[in-house]
């Protein structure tokens, strides 16, 4: 169980401690590109070519955050763990420090041989499947090692834009060493394409993201969930979350999680750098109602597509927001979620954030993080303070980070492509003046015009506060130092910069 005053630390988004974390001795500028990071549990692994040859047999590197924390320096050094025989398509960290996971491809062999290693490299326990190519990379859940495969001749249409053609989820259970093939489902009436991004919902369903071949339709960003033992009475669902500005826009990644601590849910960042839904890992597994809508105006028919899609609307389980998330890195680590966004300085006073240049920015942008918690019952807590008890948890969160900035939200809207959709249904003149006050006092801070609190609580109207909804705290993250923000990771205990070829990275440790 995670202790007070580590959710104090959390919530005030300042790390308690930082550590230089060096980069491996072998990363340069001719491996960099081929490098495999995987983040999990405090554990920073690599893998990396060991020639200048992408498919050359692999070197693996592992970094302990607990040993800088136990140490007398502030240094986490990465040690050479293993020289593979062979080249790793995929590796990953397995769960609860239990050593990692490989995956070779002999494409003209048309096989994949999986293997679990222990931290010398020392092969635990392998297994040989049939496959063609592989897309995207490994999911862990537990004993469950998951990814997407293609199998036989996979034949796709010339002017089709779909990036994968992985028709399967290959999934190793590796205690019992069963290997499970999952056909990904296809609706001819709005196929998903996808680049296999794929997480577990939980032990019995995959979250997939993608959009809509535009061969058929706008192909804006949808959601499958496919359950693992797929029947007519399990068959999953399918989620859109209408459209966005431009075809560019539509983008499939699912947050990867760098605990094995659970998370009760699965984010989507569909729209490229703008927007993400988070929602109940029940509504994927069909534990939560939902009812498919009729689809947008701009289908061709929509009374044919009507029983089709789900959308993420009901507000007791899902919430669309602005920001994104990292994609090929950990986001996600106990219902903690760690979101970039890019802020336009034309109209933001810089001094009112604390934010860094990203490399990958655009002109007269810089970016701010801020670390948000869908944890429902530390969010409940935090709501039903009284009065003086607030007073307090500022005054706290002021002494642990004098930049602090933490929202707890209960109030309802939805992030949309442009603007925040209230979603209270409350007709009221009173409500709507206190809406169009949040919005005023909004621009205002912006613009620095106004200060932004230590704490503040956006809530629902009056009489309303009893209303099941997924409330979510959010935190701006004052990290001591940036590099530049290319590659940040959220594990169980700290945001993790990752090292380059020419910089070592840092650890952000929140441990009180």
């Amino acid at each position: 169980m995670e202790d007070e005053a580590v959710r104090m630390r959390w919530l005030s988004g300042r790390p308690r401690r930082v550590l230089d974390l060096r980069r491996p001795l072998s990363l340069s500028q001719m491996n960099s590109y081929h490098a495999q990071w995987s983040v999990m549990d405090d554990q920073i692994m690599v893998s990396l070519p060991s020639t200048t040859d992408a498919l050359s047999p692999s070197t693996v590197y592992l970094a302990d955050i607990k040993d800088g924390l136990t140490g007398d320096g502030d240094t986490v050094e990465f040690r050479k763990i293993a020289e593979l025989p062979f080249h790793a398509t995929r590796s990953r960290l397995l769960s609860n420090r239990e050593g990692f996971v490989t995956v070779e491809l002999r494409q003209s062999q048309g096989k994949l041989i999986l293997r679990t290693h222990d931290w010398s490299g020392s092969v635990n326990r392998e297994k040989t499947v049939a496959a063609e190519a592989v897309d995207g990379d490994i999911a862990i859940y537990g004993a469950s090692v998951a990814l997407c495969v293609r199998t036989g001749t996979c034949i796709q249409k010339s002017f089709t834009n779909c990036l994968g053609t992985s028709t399967h989820v290959m999934i190793w259970d590796t205690e019992t060493e069963d290997v499970r093939r999952v056909e990904i489902p296809q609706d001819e009436r709005a196929p998903q394409c996808h680049r296999g991004n794929i997480q577990f919902a939980t032990s019995s369903y995959l979250a997939l993201g993608g959009h809509i071949d535009p061969c058929y339709d706008k192909p804006y960003a949808v959601l499958r969930s496919i359950s693992i033992v797929p029947s007519e009475q399990n068959p999953g669902r399918y989620f859109h979350h209408h459209e966005n500005f431009e075809y560019g826009n539509n983008h499939d990644a699912i947050a990867i999680t760098g605990s094995s601590a659970r998370n009760h849910v699965i984010v989507h960042h569909h729209q490229s750098e703008s927007r993400f839904t988070v929602a109940d890992v029940g509504l994927l597994t069909d534990e939560i109602p939902s009812v498919s809508e009729p689809t947008p105006r701009y289908f061709t028919d929509p009374d044919y597509h009507k029983d089709l899609f789900h959308v993420f609307s009901d507000k007791t389980s899902a919430r669309t927001l602005n920001g994104a998330i990292f994609d090929r890195l950990p986001a996600v680590a106990g219902n903690r979620l760690l979101v970039r966004q890019h802020v336009e300085e034309y109209d933001h006073d810089a001094g009112s954030y604390h934010g860094f240049k990203a490399s990958h920015s655009s002109f007269g942008t810089f970016q701010v993080l801020y670390l948000y918690d869908f944890d429902q019952d530390r969010c409940r807590a935090l709501s039903q303070l009284s009065p003086p008890e607030r007073q307090a948890l500022e005054a706290r969160l002021k002494e642990l980070n004098p930049d602090a900035r933490v929202t707890v939200t209960s109030r309802m809207f939805y992030a949309s492509i442009e603007d925040e959709d209230d979603m209270e249904r409350d007709p009221s003149p009173e409500w709507k003046a206190h809406v169009r006050e949040l919005w005023e006092v909004e621009q205002a801070r912006q613009r620095g015009e106004a200060k932004f609190p230590a704490l503040e609580f956006d809530e629902p109207p009056k009489g309303r506060d009893d209303d099941a909804r997924m409330m979510f705290t959010r935190s701006m993250v004052c990290l001591p130092r940036v590099r530049d923000g290319e590659a940040l990771a959220l594990t169980a205990s700290a945001v993790v910069e990752l090292p380059t070829p020419t910089a070592d990275g840092s650890v952000h440790c929140f441990l009180a």
